[in-house]
């Protein structure tokens, strides 16, 4: 038997949030939701996923968007949107400043200069930082997300 998650974190917490909103905003009653999942979902079950007692896996989340109209990324994002999340990405300065792709070699100065100004080496960059530096460059913000992770320090 599957242990249940108990150790929920702000995105979970939010997610719950957002899938009583949209049940609420219906009308609709836990019963109700449950009723029309066809036996896959209790009305115990939906209340653990609306108080974040326990996660909702992927394929719970497909079935909430289905149950509830609504694409699973969309309710992600607004998830996403009412904790403002920026997961971001954590880059090493002076990786960056020594970097020999060719593709991230414009961002050595404004890696050099950041610890020139005592930033620490482990910088965090928020998206929109990740945004802004990729709009520099000859790349999209996923390609700049996937180059800072090559080489990425590892803890052993």
């Amino acid at each position: 038997m599957a242990k249940t998650d108990t150790n929920t974190g702000e995105l979970a917490h939010a997610l719950g949030a957002e899938l009583q909103t949209l049940r609420e905003g219906r009308g609709w009653s836990r019963q109700e939701v449950a009723a029309s999942s066809d036996g896959a979902l209790t009305p115990s079950t939906l209340r653990t996923w609306e108080k974040a007692t326990r996660s909702v896996t992927v394929g719970h989340l497909e079935l909430a968007g289905q149950l509830y109209v609504i694409r699973p990324s969309e309710l992600l994002l607004r998830a996403q949107r009412r904790i403002e999340w920026d997961p971001g990405l954590t880059v090493d300065l002076d990786q960056l400043a020594a970097s020999q792709l060719p593709a991230l070699r414009p961002l050595a100065p404004w890696a050099r200069e950041q610890r020139r100004r005592g930033m620490p080496r482990l910088q965090h960059l928020s998206m929109h930082d990740v945004i802004s530096l990729a709009a520099e460059l000859p790349l999209n913000t996923n390609q700049l997300t996937m180059l800072f992770s090559i080489g990425k320090p590892t803890n052993s």
